[in-house]
């Protein structure tokens, strides 16, 4: 609010001509004159002083601008279609008995060799090990199997255009609870998506939204395999027994699939290199596709699992290895997995298995597998999709899904 000795200069000015001592009482006093004696304001110290014959110059009057209109709400063109990748296992190391042991060596670009099969709208996979941003040389857990990497590692997840990353798997607490808590600002700052970390509040089981070219995606992340307990005070990881999962997260994907345009499930699960999942398994992604799942990924048993066509889902039981020291002869086997999404009739339209495998030299890394390693992946792919009534058809080196989810 003005004060009146503001709005009187403010009028003064357009009539400066009616006199002297009008517009000397709007004459600002120096900064460093004394305050007047007597108690008089410095107004009227100004009018007393003020020879009789200073007419202040007049001043142009101050023309108020109206503020700028906000602009216009850009509208999000919504793309018809929206492809998606997917990929297991990846780390960056492990701890030996001689300290850490990285996977990358300096200036070599892991994922380069794949690139093109990786190449989406959206690349996800499962961060199957901690960051931090002081890498200790030792392992904070004292286990065999730790896993650990760094700022500096995780920058490959970044050239190799990952949007999202899980972290819901038994290796969460391989770095203590540090490891809990700085590696979802790290991912971020890197522009990549964590889901399913553990939280010190709120819902463990719960859905993520990404939102990519105008589509509404939610990701379940959660885990029914972990190496540490769950201790009071620690943040909860999403964790479940796997004959569970219909009671608890189930709820959570129906719910989801009310404002979403796709609701995908990823899941930590099953044992260690079985060549096929267990009954609660099956049971279970099937429970999550019925209840409004689109796709159920998995990962864990470091092997390669079946791909089911399960009413209009998708269930990949484990996509394997994908960046790992592990490159014996059956968890070298690997792939990526493409899906295209269709937005009319809400349905998958195109699925697209690329085989891959850990090649051995330099360092472990994930290559396109072509030749006698392509059909090693192929036969593999082939033989476990055809226990759940799934038939792919090979096109070139790949697989496609035979039945579209859109008919």
């Amino acid at each position: 609010m003005r004060s009146p000795v503001l709005v009187s200069c403010l009028v003064s000015g357009l009539v400066a001509t009616l006199g002297a001592a009008v517009l000397t009482a709007c004459a600002p006093k120096p900064a460093d004159s004394p305050p007047p004696a007597g108690g008089a304001t410095p107004v009227d110290a100004a009018a007393k002083t003020a020879p009789a014959s200073a007419v202040p110059e007049a001043k142009p009057a101050v023309v108020v601008e109206p503020p700028p209109s906000s602009p216009a709400p850009v509208a999000i063109e919504v793309a018809p279609t929206l492809e998606l990748t997917f990929v297991g296992d990846v780390i960056f190391g492990r701890y030996r008995a001689t300290g850490f042991d990285p996977i990358p060596e300096k200036g070599f670009a892991v994922f380069d060799e794949i690139l093109p099969k990786l190449a989406s709208d959206m690349l996800v996979g499962n961060l199957e090990t901690p960051l931090v941003r002081d890498l200790p040389p030792d392992s904070p857990i004292g286990s065999r199997y730790a896993f650990g990497a760094s700022p500096e590692h995780a920058k490959h997840l970044q050239s190799a255009g990952f949007a999202a990353v899980s972290l819901a798997n038994n290796h969460w607490f391989d770095q203590r609870v540090v490891g809990i808590d700085e590696t979802p600002p790290i991912l971020r700052e890197l522009g990549i998506v964590p889901l399913g970390g553990a939280l010190r509040e709120g819902a463990p089981f719960r859905a993520e939204t990404i939102e990519k070219n105008g589509w509404k995606i939610a990701f379940v992340a959660i885990t029914t395999r972990t190496n540490a307990p769950l201790r009071e005070g620690v943040p909860v990881l999403p964790y479940l027994p796997t004959d569970e999962i219909g009671k608890t997260v189930v709820p959570v994907v129906t719910q989801a699939r009310g404002d979403h345009d796709l609701v995908i499930v990823v899941v930590h699960w099953g044992e260690e290199y079985a060549d096929a999942p267990n009954h609660a398994q099956i049971k279970a992604a099937h429970a999550l596709i019925d209840g409004g799942a689109d796709m159920v990924i998995g990962h864990h048993p470091h092997v390669l699992q079946a791909v089911e066509r399960y009413g209009k889902g998708l269930i990949a039981y484990s996509l394997g290895n994908f960046l790992f020291e592990n490159t014996n002869a059956i968890p070298r086997l690997t792939g990526v997995l493409r899906v295209r999404a269709r937005r009319a009739g809400a349905c998958l339209e195109r699925v697209v298995f690329h085989p891959a495998y850990i090649k051995r030299m330099p360092v472990p890394h994930p290559v396109p597998a072509t030749g006698s390693m392509g059909r090693q992946v192929r036969d593999r792919a082939l033989a476990q999709a055809k226990k759940f009534d799934t038939s792919w058809v090979v096109e070139g080196e790949d697989l496609v899904l035979e039945r579209s989810g859109c008919e």
